[in-house]
């Protein structure tokens, strides 16, 4: 994706309402790539996140292979069947991983630029995560 498209997608998910409607998970923790450069690992991770809402949490980590990115992580709290889901500022849904027994997920192949989560629960309301930049 060029620059101007990130830049154009990324002005779009700042005025998005489409999720206004749902539960919001905030920010709670940010940390960038680690200071050195750790070459024999295949898959760094260059980011971690953590959301919170009430008491679900969803942590993050983000990694890096060529132009791709996965976020893999857990979702915890009070959930039975769950499903964690991958949106675009143009409403496109890119990807959908099943929340493990344990809590864990992975969301693989996924491109640079803003993006938001969203969890879905048995008997809850959608969870939303705040827009951020892979």
């Amino acid at each position: 994706m060029s620059e101007d498209r990130e830049g154009r997608d990324a002005a779009l998910a700042a005025f998005d309402r489409s999720g206004d409607a749902m539960d919001l998970a905030v920010l709670v923790t940010e940390r960038g790539p680690r200071a050195e450069v750790v070459r024999s690992v295949e898959d760094p991770v260059v980011g971690e996140l953590s959301f919170g809402f009430r008491d679900v949490r969803i942590d993050l980590s983000l990694h890096a292979r060529g132009p791709s990115r996965t976020l893999a992580g857990t979702v915890r709290g009070d959930f039975g069947f769950a499903l964690l889901e991958a949106h675009r500022p143009s409403g496109r849904r890119e990807d959908v991983a099943s929340i493990e027994e344990t809590g864990e997920f992975a969301l693989q192949g996924l491109h640079r630029g803003p993006i938001r989560l969203t969890l879905r629960r048995d008997a809850e309301p959608p969870l939303t995560t705040e827009w951020f930049t892979l």
